[in-house]
This record gives structure tokens, sequence and C-alpha cells, in this order.
């Protein structure tokens, strides 16, 4: 009997660190005076193990090159500011993931263009399908903000995130 209970909380806990395969899409928002604009990325994919409670880890990137936000000159000066030749991978490593209410958040770390920063995702997992969202700042970067018109852009970048998550 022992054996079998052993057996079976082995068995459990394996399971709860299996890893998760995750899929999905980044969209980001900027601000100018006068209005705003937004682009998209349909590479995000990576591996996270998550004990069902709160700790995980594993890396989920897009590809910095497949940012496009509909305009090719814009696309160009984004891809220099990011330094994407240098580093064409952006990612993100999860070190905590707990339900809050009806919320679920990650917590872990973003690095891009060679600098790691911390990153706080509040969203909703349900069905397998995780929405996130998050605020970061071309200053926390060490990005020069672009223009638009001759305005300079607002520092605040909104990131959203919808991926499928599947063992």
């Amino acid at each position: 009997m022992k054996r079998i209970l052993f057996l079976a909380m082995f068995l459990l806990t394996a399971q709860a660190q299996a890893p998760y395969a995750v899929e999905g899409l980044a969209r980001y928002r900027g601000y100018y005076p006068l209005g705003s604009w937004e682009g998209k990325n349909p590479t995000a994919q990576g591996e996270v193990v998550w004990d069902g409670l709160e700790k995980a880890s594993g890396r989920v990137c897009v590809r910095q090159e497949a940012w496009d936000s509909g305009n090719a000159e814009r696309d160009k000066k984004a891809l220099e500011i990011m330094k994407v030749k240098e580093y064409p991978l952006a990612c993100l490593y999860p070190k905590r993931a707990y339900r809050e209410g009806a919320s679920f958040v990650v917590e872990g770390e973003l690095e891009m263009a060679g600098k790691r920063r911390p990153v706080r995702i509040l969203g909703e997992l349900s069905q397998g399908r995780f929405r996130g969202a998050f605020t970061t700042r071309f200053s926390d970067w060490g990005f020069e903000r672009p223009r638009f018109l001759f305005l300079e852009v607002r520092d605040e970048v909104e990131v959203f995130l919808e991926a499928e998550v599947r063992r």
C-alpha cells in the first residue's frame, strides 16, 4: 500500500512539473501627442514549468525582426532602436505564476537588447489560453524614444500577450 501511495504521489508531482508548450502573439501600443499606434509579433514560443501553485521557470521568446506595425519605416527605426541585429530575441523568464482572485499573475524577468528587467504580467488563464498585459518604458531599456511628426513619443509602452498553453 505504501508503494502505491508513493507511486501516486510521484506521478502527481511529475505531472505538476511537466513543461507546458507556449505559443502566441505579442502586441504593443505606443503613444504620441496626437494618438497611438500598435504593432504585433506572432512568433512567441517557448516552454514553461509551473508547479501549479507559485513556482515557475522556463523561457518564452519572440523574434524581434517579426514586429509589424503596418508601417515599414516605423518598423525599420524600431529594429534599429532595439538593436535587433545584435539581439535577435526578446525573452520572458518566468519565476512565479499564481492566481490572485480572478486574475493570473506571472512575475519574472524580460530580457531585451542585452538587458534584463523585472516584469509583472497581470492577466487571466482559462482553458489553456493566457491573456495578459504589462507596461514598460523606453527609458527602462536605455532606448531612444522615436519621433512621430517631430513629436517625441511617450516613454510608456503597453504590451499585450496572448498564448496557447498546452502540455
